[in-house]
């Protein structure tokens, strides 16, 4: 996954540079609008999709983050 793409998916802009606190709050948010659960079962499939990819641009920009506090 691309910086650009998960930055997208949680809602930022693509070249924006949200702190972690923000980047949680949109994971939080992007969870309760997408859960699976809330979809009808002919709609589940792709709500899986949807939800595991947003939860791997939470991750993905969570250790972009810490691995630029490193450097």
């Amino acid at each position: 996954m691309q910086g650009d793409e998960a930055r997208i998916l949680l809602g930022f802009p693509p070249d924006s540079r949200p702190s972690p606190s923000q980047v949680k709050a949109a994971y939080k948010k992007k969870v309760w609008e997408s859960h699976p659960d809330l979809f009808p079962i002919d709609k589940k499939p792709h709500a899986e999709s949807h939800f595991k990819l947003i939860s791997e641009a939470h991750s993905y920009l969570l250790s972009d983050m810490e691995m630029t506090l490193i450097l």
